[in-house]
């Protein structure tokens, strides 16, 4: 386990934060990724030459903060050059399948939160300008999520460090690759502009419309100053926003799905402009009821997010139990908020309004990637690109 967890240190410090000398590393935990916490920034300040903070959160609340210096003395160590972020997150802090009733766990944006339903905020004044990453550590109780009761600690490392690619050091270079396919596949996407998507599947028969002046987005991040990080592993999807009176059809969920302590399994949905007029499901309809009355634009469809059906995260992530991983498992139809990376020059309220973009205190992804998916868009000049057949990209 401590060689695994050396390797998902230094993929985090060479790859997805690309630290650098002069950085300055804050690392935020609750108490239960501590030991985690003290690795990476011991690991850490091997690279900035930097000291490195630990903030360590309890409810909310910094509990203590804790600061580990490089061996260099002071006078000896580079000027800061910039300041990077992480927050450790602890895979067992989620709730998973719950006895409590889903009409109570509504009524409180903090339960919303935790079980990772809460929408962007929207503060267009407001853009985070250094690097950051959420770093997820598992634990038993999402691993027996996964491969049952008798799931040992061993079989979660074996889970995790396959999803992360860090079985050996010579895995940890496939993100740089991946990042590179994606950001090919967003760029390659968002030059053709505004598109109209035909989606067909095992259930699924959708027409939807990419909402106006918006770009995908998905895969590595960038600041101002041009230097790229992965905020988040693992990476599979590229997602777009949609019109959000645009998509018409029905979606069949692909696997189960956790909704607000609820194991949702075999949903349906019809949509009519853009809007979800009628449900049903095998397990789990209550769930569904108690997030469909959050707010109006709960039942709306904001967004699509595409991920090949042929991956790793597809293969053994067999439901979709922890937030984190859901959009990276399969192809997803989005509902409520949608999401602030996929904005270009809008500034204002009204210039969102403008683009038809879904508003909701909430969102909900629907995994409906199989190996009979295909997606078709349609250009504005009217030229067809096939995007997805047999459930896996073609770009």
């Amino acid at each position: 386990m401590q060689e695994i967890l050396r390797r998902y240190a230094r993929l985090i410090i060479e790859i997805q934060l690309t630290l650098q000398k002069g950085d300055a590393l804050s690392i935020n935990t609750e108490n239960s990724t501590l030991g985690f916490a003290r690795m990476l920034a011991t690991m850490a300040c091997e690279t900035t030459f930097q000291t490195v903070s630990i903030v360590e959160t309890s409810h909310g609340k910094v509990a203590q903060v804790i600061e580990f210096d490089p061996l260099e003395k002071r006078r000896k160590r580079p000027p800061v050059t910039g300041y990077v972020m992480c927050h450790l997150i602890d895979l067992d802090s989620a709730p998973y399948v719950t006895e409590d009733s889903v009409s109570s766990l509504t009524e409180e944006v903090s339960k919303l939160g935790l079980y990772g339903l809460l929408s962007d905020p929207v503060f267009l004044d407001r853009r985070i300008a250094v690097p950051w990453a959420n770093i997820p550590l598992p634990g038993p109780l999402w691993a027996m999520q996964l491969l049952g009761k008798a799931a040992s600690e061993q079989d979660m490392w074996t889970l995790f460090s396959k999803i992360y690619r860090i079985e050996d050091d010579q895995g940890l270079k496939f993100w740089i690759d991946q990042a590179n396919l994606l950001q090919y596949r967003r760029q390659t996407l968002t030059k053709r502009g505004k598109l109209n998507f035909t989606i067909e599947g095992d259930g699924c028969a959708l027409e939807a419309t990419m909402a106006e002046n918006t770009k995908w987005t998905g895969g590595s991040s960038a600041v101002p100053s041009g230097r790229t990080f992965m905020p988040s592993l693992p990476m599979q999807h590229i997602h777009a926003s949609l019109d959000i009176g645009m998509t018409e059809g029905t979606v069949v969920a692909s696997v189960p799905f956790i909704l607000l302590g609820k194991m949702v399994k075999e949903a349906s949905f019809t949509i009519e402009k853009g809007k979800v007029v009628s449900y049903s499901a095998k397990e789990g309809k209550e769930a569904l009821d108690a997030f469909f009355a959050i707010d109006e634009g709960a039942g709306m469809v904001s967004g699509l997010s595409l991920a090949d059906n042929d991956t790793i995260e597809n293969r053994y992530l067999t439901q979709a139990v922890h937030p984190h991983f859901n959009r990276e498992i399969t192809t997803s139809l989005v509902l409520g908020g949608f999401s602030l990376n996929t904005l270009t020059s809008q500034s204002t309220d009204e210039e969102i309004d403008a683009s038809r973009l879904g508003r909701s205190l909430v969102r909900l992804e629907i995994p409906m990637g199989s190996i009979s998916l295909t997606i078709q868009a349609t250009d504005k000049g009217g030229e067809k690109i096939s995007l997805m057949d047999e459930g896996v990209f073609e770009l």
